[in-house]
């Protein structure tokens, strides 16, 4: 019942509250004078950088908890938002801290985190659009961290969130962005307020959870390679400084690509001598100049660099080979549905997405024996298998070396639908879907004219894995992976080392 009532209509968060009240002893003199939040960071103070990124997701209504140098943060806030004071700071902890924004937030959903922690705009923008009322961040590609707050996941869920959860168990580690959803608000408050008369004024949040794992359930969003930085210690504190201020280039679509034209293609294939700075584009010369017409289309975005070397093959090239596919599925006796980033292309944008470099497509399990035949005809036709196994079969033809065509099994799973992946270790991710996504199918019209079909519920099965999918955003719609992962931890420890 309860993962269930986790995957109803989710009330949208307003309200957040920040932790701010400890010393900081770790900083050593960076921290003497100056409250952690209050560390310059690239020429704001952290604190601005946390509000700009609350108020961008749309919170508008948050609460500080200051202690040490209570002082400054209230003046450097200057009634931007709501501060209140642990004056017991140097003798309690954060669960105290958390205790006096009670009357603020009991009955509402809201945000906990810790002032001493930076995350990405489009994190926080990910973590709201989780489709679960309890939620906590989690970053599952971190070297594991003894000592450090880790989860343990069971059905998808955090059924564990603790210091000793061993390497061999552990999901990720905790990156300490927590939601509390409306329902479950005021049961968190009075479990927080019962361990604090039992004398736990010196403790932390996470001793309220089990309140969370017993209702709507607490469930990891993860963060799929968004960074965020904790400012711990003065290395970290330099870390976050000088990683922080490289992110919007290393969050920017693409990279910077070559000024080409069509006269440098026709170069290419006059003489063999290929200039070094165009050795990039060479190996795609001849599957580009055989459609001359699609490449002078696409060129500009190329130039531009909202289009790479991959994608403008996909581009250029991916209807022909998207045929080429449903042909040969055809022959083998199904129809492919599109998936992924292939349908948030062909539902929302009417073509293939900028920034992608692949065709994804889909196949019900009471077709999955057709696969081999699928596999031969693809073979057949100049292909060679990428990946093969009980989930997946992906193919790649050599005149389009990163162009792969993946198709993925859709099972029955838990009342819903999933896509299972394997990692080739110990995790099994699995995508899951409401009943309804995968009911029906439908036909479609893609690019050149294709018809192609796509599930029933194309939207919802959007909306599942990406949230706000009408909105084209860089980064968070199809490359850092999707919002409806259940990440499944099995077999034996070693095959992680």
């Amino acid at each position: 019942m309860a993962a269930a009532r986790g995957r109803s209509a989710v009330i949208p968060v307003r309200r957040a509250v920040l932790l701010a009240a400890g010393r900081g002893t770790r900083l050593g003199s960076l921290s003497e004078q100056t409250p952690k939040c209050l560390l310059p960071v690239n020429g704001r103070a952290l604190l601005d950088h946390q509000l700009d990124a609350l108020s961008a997701a749309g919170i508008d209504d948050i609460t500080i908890v200051a202690g040490f140098a209570a002082h400054a943060v209230q003046r450097h806030v200057a009634g931007r938002c709501r501060v209140l004071v642990n004056d017991d700071y140097a003798t309690t902890n954060s669960i105290t801290s958390l205790f006096l924004a009670c009357p603020h937030l009991r009955g509402h959903a809201f945000l906990v985190q810790n002032a001493d922690v930076l995350y990405a705009k489009a994190l926080i923008e990910r973590f709201l659009e989780s489709p679960h009322e309890n939620a906590c961040l989690v970053d599952p590609m971190r070297a594991f961290r003894a000592g450090e707050y880790h989860v343990e996941l069971e059905n998808g869920r955090i059924v564990r969130y603790s210091t000793t959860v061993p390497a061999e168990q552990s999901a990720g580690e905790s990156a300490q962005l927590v939601r509390i959803g409306e329902r479950d608000s005021a049961a968190f408050f009075d479990r927080i307020a019962q361990v604090i008369r039992a004398g736990g004024t010196g403790g932390f949040p996470n001793q309220a959870y089990d309140v969370l794992m017993r209702g709507d359930g607490l469930w990891p969003v993860f963060t799929a390679g968004l960074p965020w930085w904790e400012v711990d210690t003065p290395e970290e504190y330099a870390r976050c400084c000088a990683e922080s201020a490289e992110t919007p280039r290393a969050m920017a679509l693409g990279t910077a690509a070559p000024r080409l034209t069509l006269a440098h293609v026709g170069q290419f294939v006059r003489r063999p001598y290929v200039p070094w700075m165009y050795r990039r584009f060479a190996p795609h010369v001849g599957v580009l100049v055989r459609r001359p017409v699609h490449v002078a289309r696409q060129m500009a975005a190329y130039k531009s660099g909202r289009l790479s070397l991959e994608g403008l093959d996909l581009a250029v090239n991916g209807s022909r080979l998207l045929r080429v596919a449903q042909s040969a599925a055809r022959a083998a006796g199904f129809e492919p549905m599109l998936l992924w980033g292939t349908l948030l292309g062909c539902v929302r944008d009417n073509g293939f997405i900028y920034g992608d470099r692949d065709i994804d497509l889909g196949i019900r399990h009471t077709d999955a024996h057709r696969l081999p035949a699928y596999g031969a005809h693809m073979v057949a036709r100049g292909f060679r298998i990428r990946k093969q196994n009980e989930h997946k079969l992906s193919v790649v033809h050599p005149r389009h070396p990163r162009l792969f065509i993946d198709l993925d099994i859709v099972r029955p799973y838990r009342g819903g639908w999933t896509i299972t992946n394997l990692d080739g270790g110990r995790r099994r991710f699995h995508y899951c879907f409401p009943l309804g996504v995968f009911e029906s199918v439908r036909v479609a019209r893609f690019v050149d004219g294709l018809e192609m079909a796509i599930p029933g519920d194309a939207e919802g099965f959007l909306s599942a894995v990406y949230g706000r999918w009408t909105t084209p955003r860089a980064k968070v719609d199809y490359l850092y992976g999707p919002l409806n992962l259940e990440l499944e931890i099995a077999g034996d420890p070693a095959a992680l080392a």
